[in-house]
């Protein structure tokens, strides 16, 4: 499967170049804007005596978020987790190592990834309903939210999985493709229960330990690269061609309907 998606991850956010600072009609640069030759803002203040404060968009219906709605799914999560991600990858490889930075790096990928399995889940087994799927599985509402209810990487993967299996797809397609599968099994050893990359100690009671209890050198850019290509892999193709497999449900099914069969 992993071939046959490859086109639909033609996403291109906009390079992380710093945006050159435009004046406000009068001239002058907005307060918030520093200037980057020596580090302070126009009006002499100091960039750090300003740092309790974020800078104010120039417009003020830049200062709106949406969310919420009927378009709201693990999805739409997913891709906001993504790419909070990839801007802060993208920061860290531009401006030189930041040891602060890989593991929320690591663990908003993880997320997307997370969301990502969930969503595919949730679409295979009414993919899987609408053809009429009637056997062992449970793939009811109710019985889905409960089994969702994990961050284990694995068990979101092998439910994938097994869900995949029950479409009318190409045999190579019923499964996760096996670059992707490798990837997500070293996701799950790095990190198991979703706690590892956030925490820096994890487990309960007398089994709480440190994360990391050893110093570690990582080649850090081969893995948040590899995971990158997984999350963008999961979120805008496997989802793309489930929707397309969906679609074509949907038409074949109206079809069969007009037709009086």
């Amino acid at each position: 499967m992993g071939q046959l998606l490859v086109g639909a991850l033609a996403v291109a956010w906009p390079p992380l170049t710093p945006a050159t600072p435009k004046d406000n009609g009068g001239g002058q640069l907005p307060k918030a804007v520093v200037d980057g030759a020596d580090g302070c803002h126009p009006d002499g203040m100091e960039e750090a005596e300003d740092r309790l404060s974020l800078p104010r968009p120039r417009w003020a219906n830049a200062e709106v978020a949406v969310w919420g709605g009927a378009g709201e799914d693990d999805l739409a999560l997913a891709g906001g987790y993504l790419r909070v991600a990839e801007i802060a990858a993208r920061h860290w490889i531009a401006r030189g190592p930041d040891d602060l930075l890989p593991l929320p790096i690591l663990y908003n990928y993880r997320h997307s990834v997370e969301l990502s399995l969930k969503w595919l889940i949730r679409k295979a087994a009414q993919c899987a309903l609408r053809e009429g799927y009637a056997g062992e599985e449970d793939l009811s509402p109710d019985q889905l939210d409960k089994r969702l209810r994990t961050h284990n990487i694995r068990r979101l993967a092998d439910c994938l999985n097994r869900y995949l299996a029950l479409l009318d797809l190409p045999k190579v397609e019923q499964r996760i493709d096996p670059e992707s599968w490798s990837q997500l099994n070293w996701l799950d050893s790095e990190d198991a229960t979703g706690e590892t990359f956030r925490y820096a100690v994890v487990g309960h009671g007398a089994g709480r330990a440190p994360a990391r209890p050893v110093q570690q050198n990582v080649n850090f850019y081969e893995q948040v690269n590899e995971l990158h290509k997984l999350a963008h892999l999961l979120w805008g193709g496997y989802s793309a061609h489930l929707g397309e497999y969906e679609n074509w449900q949907i038409e074949y099914l109206e079809a069969i309907g007009m037709a009086g069969y």
